[in-house]
């Protein structure tokens, strides 16, 4: 059995990624997987020679202080790491899943994931960390860490989780989109759930068979699948539709046809995962 694979950091975003990794691990029929990083990396007093300064005894004594206050905070890192994934559990466990891991892992976040990636099937972040929980314009920097190195589509959770019954699939031919296109086809994760496919641009016979191609591929999978086009400026159309149409879940590929492409996060993504508030299901 493949895997829904969550992070969490203990922020206010936690309970949403909980929610979110119990609603796919449901609609994917797949084990859960919850974790969290201690980054060895912690920030340390310099080890400057100061014994000119302050003589050697005081910088015995400086260092010493020094190493006992790191271990000190290693061990607290420890225990509040294992305190959060202890409430993971308590939350994931209550909302019905029995199946769940749960694992404390030392490293840096990127390394983690590359490591632990194999056999699954979803990964699931928060949009903003600990770090960033209260400036609600800043991305957390592990979105782009995570598409940078992920096999697999990433959801980005919303600030709540509400239950998704339509989802917008932002389509624009590339690569990136008709891997959105193929995993929805292919995987229940949107099992019930209406999907419209839209595809910003000018209205004209090549777009518009695209964009029909794809929701007649979507219906023939069992969807009940709709296609339109809207002209105007990607982030500012796709932001409109999802918060005036009222959709639940936004699919999309991270990189487009233009030279955003080459960036880790285009422009146009960038901009979607800051201001929508739904979920967002990127693909690389």
């Amino acid at each position: 059995m493949n895997t829904v694979l969550s992070f969490t950091d203990g922020s206010s975003y936690a309970a949403s990624v909980y929610d979110h990794a119990v609603w796919a691990s449901k609609q994917l029929n797949t084990s859960l997987r919850v974790v969290h990083t201690l980054n060895p990396h912690r920030e340390k007093a310099a080890l400057a020679d100061f014994s000119g300064n302050i003589g050697p005894e005081a910088y015995d004594s400086l260092m010493n202080d020094l190493v006992n206050f790191d271990r000190e905070r290693a061990r607290l890192a420890q225990v509040k790491g294992e305190a959060i994934l202890s409430e993971a559990l308590r939350h994931i466990q209550a909302a019905g899943i029995q199946n769940v891991d749960t694992e404390l892992r030392h490293g840096l976040f990127v390394d983690v994931l590359e490591d632990i990636q194999n056999n699954v099937d979803l990964i699931i972040i928060g949009k903003r960390g600990v770090n960033h929980a209260i400036a609600m314009k800043h991305l957390g920097t592990n979105i782009e860490r995570t598409l940078r190195v992920a096999k697999c589509p990433v959801l980005v959770s919303s600030r709540a989780f509400k239950p998704i019954k339509r989802c917008l699939l932002a389509y624009d031919g590339g690569p990136s989109s008709q891997k959105a296109l193929a995993f929805l086809k292919e995987h229940p994760l949107c099992a019930n759930v209406e999907i419209d496919v839209l595809r910003v641009g000018r209205d004209d016979d090549r777009n518009r068979n695209e964009v029909q191609d794809a929701a007649e591929a979507l219906n023939k999978a069992g969807f009940t699948a709709k296609a339109r086009i809207r002209e105007g400026e990607p982030a500012k159309v796709i932001t409109d539709e999802v918060e005036n149409v009222g959709f639940d879940l936004l699919a999309m590929g991270a990189y487009g046809h233009s030279r955003a492409k080459r960036m880790l996060i285009g422009s146009t993504t960038a901009t979607l995962a800051r201001d929508c508030h739904v979920p967002i299901l990127m693909f690389r």
